[in-house]
């Protein structure tokens, strides 16, 4: 007996802006695929043939099952075209598992045309199962070029085989004798273009459910660029490969209806099975859980790094401004006294002028012509040459009129006044 679970997971990525992809999960069956022929074409082609696969569940026991319901969606995406002319030239790749019986024991066969692809992870090794059905890839195959350069081909999006295209099609069947513990992706190029074989690996080694590990896949091609929708399925065998055992019965089963199984990124587990394998799981800490689950450190170097010249910015930003606010003096008039303050007139953001100085010259000791610039505020580089405006100021007015007395004089005056009073009382 073989017993699976799956999850999926599908976005839009970070460019397009419709996703015409479709993914398909139910107990035994499992498909991706990726519309292609305009907003509306590529997303009606793609849930068009997992409509197909979910209609035929129970005759998909079979590899002749599985070729007649592929056969069966590339009639109706025709039938749709015809029926809409503005969705003429559309059309669907699609990878499609299936779990069978066969003479050995249970086997899951893998349906594919086009470009998506699906993996095998096995023992901490990755291949790919299918083949791809582009231009590129034919020519890979071939010998005509490399992986690296098919990797680079002009035309490597150009593809070959599709549902909807043709009256006829050619589909591709694999064989997979599932161990217990494998784990088949099913996946659009939205994944494989963006996502290398050894990401795709470390992703798929975690010890996680399916739906995690697919919906860390789908995050791993976004933060890659995520120029294309990005559809994902995960399949895990928790019991399989026993030739002993009774074979499943794979499609004798009640299929979903099409709401639950179309679109459906929710795992198909088995209650009992989850909750051995919950009760195994030794107690772990918070970080050898992060860990485990391959979630990535909130703190790396490079973040560190980061931190610290943001905070550098901001810092060398405040001290600059702090520094222009506060490097300069002014001079200005408050009624009859003559001020000085440090910083700029007005002031600068929060930072506000200061008072240093009141100077014992009053603005009756200045000419009439210095108070509309005192008014003002004259500004001066530093605390002393404010001093010396001032003084000038005082010099000027002194120079002009002879007879009135400094500020040294008139104090002069008073003492003397003083202490002839102070004596006459004597």
């Amino acid at each position: 007996m073989t017993v699976l679970r799956a999850g999926s997971a599908s976005d839009v990525g970070q460019v397009r802006s419709v996703n015409q992809d479709s993914v398909f999960t139910s107990a035994t069956v499992f498909a991706v695929a990726d519309g292609m022929g305009g907003h509306a074409g590529g997303e009606v082609a793609s849930s068009t043939a997992v409509e197909a696969l979910n209609h035929a569940l129970n005759t998909l026991g079979t590899k002749d099952g599985l070729v007649a319901a592929l056969e069966t969606a590339n009639d109706a995406i025709a039938r749709a075209a015809v029926q809409d002319p503005s969705l003429a030239g559309m059309g669907t790749t699609m990878v499609a598992a299936s779990l069978m019986s066969g003479a050995t024991g249970d086997q899951l066969v893998v349906a594919n045309i086009g470009d998506s692809r699906a993996y095998l992870f096995r023992r901490g090794v990755l291949s790919q199962i299918s083949l791809d059905h582009s231009v590129a890839g034919e020519l890979l195959y071939k010998g005509s070029i490399t992986e690296e350069e098919a990797g680079r081909h002009p035309q490597r999006h150009v593809i070959t085989r599709a549902l909807g295209i043709g009256d006829e099609i050619n589909v591709d069947l694999f064989d997979v004798e599932l161990t217990t513990g494998d784990r088949v992706l099913l996946c659009s190029d939205g994944l494989s273009d963006e996502v290398s074989n050894e990401e795709i690996a470390r992703a798929l080694s975690v010890n996680s459910d399916p739906t995690a590990i697919a919906n860390d896949l789908v995050l791993r091609a976004n933060a890659n660029g995520g120029v294309d929708n990005i559809s994902v399925v995960v399949i895990e065998a928790l019991i399989a490969g026993d030739p002993d055992d009774e074979s499943t019965q794979a499609h004798a089963v009640v299929p979903p209806l099409a709401s639950e199984a179309v679109m459906s990124p929710s795992p198909v587990v088995d209650p009992a099975l989850n909750s051995q394998r919950d009760e195994e799981t030794p107690h772990e800490g918070w970080l050898a859980r992060r860990k485990r689950l391959g979630v990535p450190r909130l703190l790396t170097f490079r973040v560190f790094i980061f931190v610290v010249l943001v905070a550098g910015l901001i810092y060398g930003g405040w001290y600059f401004l702090r520094w222009y606010a506060t490097s300069s003096y002014y001079v200005t008039s408050q009624g009859t006294q003559i001020v000085v303050y440090q910083g700029r007139p007005g002031g600068v953001l929060w930072f506000k002028p200061k008072q240093v100085e009141v100077s014992t010259t009053t603005t009756a000791q200045i000419l009439p012509i210095r108070l509309p610039a005192l008014e003002n505020a004259v500004t001066e580089p530093s605390l002393s040459a404010a001093k010396n405006y001032i003084k000038n100021l005082a010099a000027e007015y002194q120079t002009s009129n002879p007879a009135a007395p400094t500020t040294t004089t008139t104090q002069a005056s008073s003492l003397g006044l003083f202490a002839w009073n102070l004596r006459a009382e004597l």
